[in-house]
């Protein structure tokens, strides 16, 4: 079993995650997918893992890659920023390409975990600029080697598994 920190959207503000830490426990690694890549190394600290990253639209400077697979328990994991792609069809097609079973995706700010077409669409929403009401958040990701499941954190407490 693996449990992995989903993180998005920071913009150079962590503060949110203090509140969030009791709740997220250890992890396996950190999963930060862009807009701002060096909170990257912040957030993995403070949970004492290792992290992957990818870049978003914020990071025209960095050197993380747009896009990475990462293969975990017999799952692939395609982790991008999201502002490449024009809605959740068409991540379901590129994760399809890839032969991916899960999409961890940002860029809107909005948390969402769906199920499309067989594909984990988990988006973990933004750690200090949210666009809904819940407020700041982040989500985990559960995987086994038969199932995947995410469960979405609020720093208000307001939590969600799906």
């Amino acid at each position: 079993m693996a449990k992995i920190g989903v993180f998005s959207d920071s913009h150079g503000n962590i503060e949110s995650l203090n509140r969030l830490l009791p709740r997220i426990g250890q992890v396996d690694s950190v999963f930060f997918l862009g807009d701002i890549v060096e909170d990257a190394p912040r957030i993995a600290n403070r949970l004492n893992s290792g992290f992957v990253s990818v870049r978003g639209n914020c990071d025209g400077w960095a050197e993380e890659p747009l896009e990475q697979i990462v293969p975990w328990l017999g799952h692939r994991i395609l982790l991008l920023h999201g502002h490449t792609c024009s809605g959740k069809l068409s991540l379901v097609y590129k994760a399809k390409s890839e032969s991916c079973d899960i999409v961890c995706y940002g860029h809107s700010h909005v948390p969402s975990v769906e199920t499309e077409q067989g594909i984990l669409l988990l988006n973990p929403g933004s750690l200090s600029r949210p666009r809904t009401r819940l407020g700041p958040s982040c989500a985990v990701l559960h995987l086994t080697e038969t199932d995947a499941t995410a469960e979405l954190l609020f720093a208000d407490e307001t939590d969600s598994a799906f």
